[in-house]
């Protein structure tokens, strides 16, 4: 056996090794997310939301908390009796990194004592079964670490153009003649630097965010821009009282785009299925009382449920 001095200890004695030793581990072990009991008896539930994401969830010019996710976030923490801690997410470049940083594993960059931070639930997460059952390499679950449930929301592709420069497009054709612009690392990003051999490279815009795209809009640098539909609509409500406003939306069903709609959900850790359970009965509640398509119509949003929670004939009309 190697003796502590034997290492380059020398005038450590084995008791500070271990003080040491216990002192790491209490600033790198995580702070972990608690189950449906632990949430009861602490009386907290933190629930992880990306930040300046609106119409979704962000802070107001009072810098309080506003979007239809914190819509969800209250009615959640309300529906279990107890408080909310909005646990604010900053996106990686995979919704798998930001599930391992903020749900099963944690952060300690947003922390003031070193320790791993982690959200007890994750909203706006991609709920489809192909993602969920998703291999690694080696052929492991790539998921198993999270259980995703209860769709909330249909998300979709949409554009929105300047109506005084062009009728709504019909085809992509469009794009080789006007500036598009497109928020970056996106699938319209994606869709215009590729489709067709490049093609419509040559007049896509790239900007840092769907904002300053719909901003580039209105200043006419771009004649169209491509993103998510609910995005487009929060702005567009933003931007309907100015005297000048000339901007329309369309839909978007193009060849070589992908999927054109996708449904969104919540993530907990794989084992704390009795507060996934739990949860899915408040959101079940707030679904079939129209909450969700209240929430959407404040922020401007044409809220679109998942299909299995519609009538069949509404299920129909609502499919681009």
């Amino acid at each position: 056996m190697v003796a502590v001095n034997d290492i380059g200890f020398k005038g450590i004695k084995f008791i500070d090794v271990l003080m040491i030793f216990a002192l790491w581990i209490g600033v790198t072990m995580p702070t972990y997310a608690l189950s449906f009991d632990d949430i009861q008896a602490n009386g907290e539930i933190r629930v992880a939301v990306y930040d300046h994401f609106p119409p979704y969830s962000f802070k107001d010019e009072n810098g309080t908390p506003a979007g239809i996710d914190i819509e969800l976030a209250n009615a959640l923490a309300k529906g279990l009796n107890v408080k909310l801690d909005l646990h604010w997410m900053t996106p990686d470049e995979t919704v798998e990194d930001d599930m391992r940083n903020y749900l099963w594993k944690g952060m300690n960059l947003t922390s003031d004592d070193g320790k791993r931070v982690k959200a007890d639930v994750m909203l706006r997460v991609p709920y489809d079964r192909a993602f969920a059952m998703q291999r690694d390499d080696v052929g492991h679950p790539a998921h198993e670490r999270v259980h995703m449930f209860v769709p909330y929301q249909q998300e979709r592709w949409r554009m929105v153009f300047d109506a005084k420069k062009l009728d709504a497009p019909q085809t992509a054709a469009r794009f080789m003649y006007h500036p598009v612009g497109v928020e970056v690392d996106t699938v319209p990003q994606f869709y215009l630097t590729t489709a067709y051999g490049g093609r419509l490279r040559e007049k896509s815009r790239t900007y840092s965010s769907i904002t300053d795209a719909f901003t580039a809009l209105g200043q006419g640098d771009v004649a169209i821009v491509m993103g998510m539909s609910s995005q487009l609509e929060w702005l567009h409500q933003q931007n309907a009282s100015a005297t000048d406003a000339s901007e329309s939306l369309t839909e978007l069903a193009f060849p070589l785009l992908g999927r054109s709609n996708w449904e969104l959900g919540m993530a907990v850790q794989t084992d704390y299925r009795q507060l996934a359970y739990a949860l899915e009965d408040i959101v079940m509640v707030h679904i079939q009382n129209g909450d969700f398509v209240r929430w959407g119509e404040k922020f401007g949003v044409d809220y679109r449920l998942p299909e299995r929670f519609l009538p069949e004939s509404d299920a129909i009309a609502q499919t681009p």
